[in-house]
């Protein structure tokens, strides 16, 4: 069984967001599991990487990329030396798994696919969802239905990532079979680790029978900070702090800072810059309870990141990750709750009468679902149906 990997971007371009990683640990754990996994994508963002590495494979993580030049810095991403490539690259594939929804370079790739009988799996990350088409829908939609569209509907698959993802779907009537896969996580710097714990929160200044809350991860409107202040200061009796920790690209967590400052509860806010990967499960370990009141999230990454470590976690009903939390999580792992201020208020007020972290049986329960080596197996198993499916 011989995988292609494609997307425009890939790691180490890490600004480019959540699926870069998603992806680069998928194809890592498919390649330790002795799957035959390839990956063609571009330079963008990795203005750093020689030439003499462009256009022909290189080893990353035990994986085979093969980088090509963009043809501009800006604007699209468009690569004429990987769609001239696309011929004798896919005659060496079984299946592709395409991750590209929105991005021109996708259309040739899908159509060198489509004329070799390669069948698709094409990824959608949220893509599709709700929240996404409502930006700029006016731009998107022509796009969709005369560009995207006809694409996704001879696709073998569609890969989503969460329950709520597929039931999105619906309304666009794409015939493509979904294939449930969530998003694989590195778990090993991510468990329970008091000393950790306790390292971390004399750092941050953390009194250590305060509940310490905690917001990680790019700070945008679709967070659904706003929704904040107010829970917040109906909560002003109780001695929480609050660590704010990532970048914020709009203008939503100087928003929420100020908010809070008009309430005076200013001094209760720790701002921190993004911190490495390596460094997270000191974050999550210090913390007792992840805010995500967002306003979309496809998987939510966060919350099983923080679960692992032993942080319980309050999201919103439309976070993705929440559908396994109330379907099969243990007790203790804190609260999927609908985005109305007084639902908020109302939960955390019990939960800040004792500040319960998340069990071990969380955490476990965390390794057995999204573990790199869970979703590989799992992402292995998928790869088989739909080769049969497409064989019989």
């Amino acid at each position: 069984m011989r995988i292609l990997h494609a997307m425009p971007v890939y790691a180490p371009a890490w600004q480019y967001g959540g699926p870069v990683l998603s992806v680069s640990r998928l194809c890592e754990a498919l390649a330790g599991k002795g799957i035959a996994v390839e990956v063609i994508t571009t330079n963008a963002g990795l203005s750093d990487l020689p030439l003499s590495e462009l256009g022909r494979p290189i080893m990353r993580n035990g994986v085979p990329v093969t980088y090509y030049p963009v043809d501009h810095a800006t604007g699209p991403i468009q690569s004429r030396r990987l769609v001239q490539s696309l011929s004798r690259v896919m005659a060496r594939a079984d299946l592709l798994h395409l991750s590209a929804i929105w991005q021109p370079l996708g259309i040739p790739i899908q159509r060198e696919a489509i004329q070799q009988g390669i069948p698709i799996l094409h990824t959608l990350r949220g893509a599709l969802g709700p929240y996404s088409l409502s930006q700029r829908w006016w731009k998107k939609l022509p796009y969709f239905l005369l560009r995207e569209r006809p694409y996704l509907q001879q696709a073998a698959g569609l890969h989503v990532t969460s329950e709520q993802e597929a039931n999105e779907l619906w309304p666009l009537a794409l015939r493509a079979p979904r294939w449930f896969l969530p998003n694989p996580m590195d778990l090993d710097q991510l468990h329970p680790n008091p000393g950790l714990r306790q390292q971390w929160r004399r750092q941050l200044g953390v009194h250590s029978n305060h509940p310490l809350l905690l917001i990680c991860g790019r700070q945008h409107h679709k967070k659904g900070l706003d929704l904040l202040p107010p829970v917040l200061s109906a909560l002003r009796d109780k001695p929480w702090q609050l660590l704010l920790l990532g970048g914020d690209e709009d203008g939503s967590g100087q928003q929420l800072i100020q908010q809070l400052q008009r309430r005076g509860l200013g001094q209760r806010v720790i701002e921190h810059p993004t911190v490495p990967a390596a460094e997270l499960g000191g974050v999550y370990n210090a913390a007792d309870l992840l805010l995500l009141p967002s306003r979309h999230e496809n998987f939510g990454n966060v919350v099983p990141e923080a679960l692992a470590c032993g942080c319980a976690v309050a999201i919103s009903d439309r976070t993705g990750v929440g559908v396994d939390l109330q379907r099969s999580a243990p007790q203790g792992f804190g609260a999927v709750l609908p985005r109305r201020c007084r639902d908020w208020i109302q939960w955390l007020e019990w939960w800040l009468e004792d500040a319960p972290r998340a069990s071990l049986p969380v955490s476990q329960w965390v390794a057995q679902h999204y573990s790199q080596s869970a979703v590989a197996d799992r992402a292995i198993e998928l790869y088989q149906q739909i080769l049969q499916t497409q064989q019989g």
